[in-house]
């Protein structure tokens, strides 16, 4: 594929054809994700346990949750908002709680496989998140999976309003390093690709293409890309 002969024209059927993830692929995933989002808000607690925290609400992250994701691999950030959590202090005393109760409940979701994908968890490289990867039964394309943990510090939130300047002066005042807290905002990082043209999400995949093509070449950047550009 030569993106560099397609006129301006036809970058849209190129992308749609060939940098977008394939559609089954697309509807497994989604569907597989739709039953475990199900079962962690239907979840009940271990007998002779106290009752598990209740889920307030979840939310889409990752390329493949802003529409971003490229064809091969990309990722996907499911934040569950839990409502044991008051505050960032509470999020960081018992978030390992929480991403251990995720691990069995996930364990047990997995049982009753989805068709046509596979799961598998690699070695657990971030901090405050549960990761697997789902595989199409080709293993041409892949998502990895995150499950984060978080407060919900911006409630019932829609794309129309801006959050409270208390939200960010408590995040400020948290003493929480950079990133930290960045799954609770979640929400407004999706909207705010997501109200944007679909061209712009043509021009992400596009550079993630490009960018694929000349980091195995060794070529230094820079500066490097965004994260918004790395991600799958």
């Amino acid at each position: 594929m030569d993106v560099y002969r397609t006129p301006a024209a036809a970058l849209d059927r190129l992308v749609a054809r060939s940098l977008q993830l394939p559609g089954d692929f697309v509807e497994a995933a989604r569907r597989a994700l739709g039953t475990l989002g199900t079962a962690l808000r239907e979840r009940g607690g271990r007998p002779g346990a106290a009752a598990p925290p209740r889920v307030l609400k979840t939310a889409k992250g990752g390329s493949s949750g802003r529409g971003t994701a490229l064809r091969g691999g990309c990722d996907f950030e499911l934040v569950v908002f839990l409502d044991c959590f008051k505050s960032y202090e509470d999020l960081g005393t018992h978030r390992a709680e929480a991403l251990k109760d995720m691990r069995v409940l996930l364990e047990s979701w997995w049982q009753d496989p989805s068709p046509g994908l596979s799961l598998e968890f690699p070695e657990q490289g971030v901090s405050g998140a549960l990761q697997f990867r789902l595989t199409s039964a080709d293993l041409e394309n892949w998502m990895d999976v995150s499950l984060v943990p978080a407060f919900d510090v911006l409630g019932q939130h829609t794309s129309s309003v801006k959050p409270k300047p208390q939200v960010y002066s408590t995040l400020l005042n948290s003493g929480c390093q950079g990133g930290e807290h960045a799954a609770c905002f979640a929400e407004l990082r999706r909207n705010f690709v997501n109200t944007r043209p679909a061209k712009l999400k043509n021009l992400i995949l596009l550079v993630k293409h490009w960018y694929r093509q000349v980091k195995p070449l060794g070529r230094v950047l820079t500066p490097d890309l965004p994260q918004l550009f790395l991600g799958g």
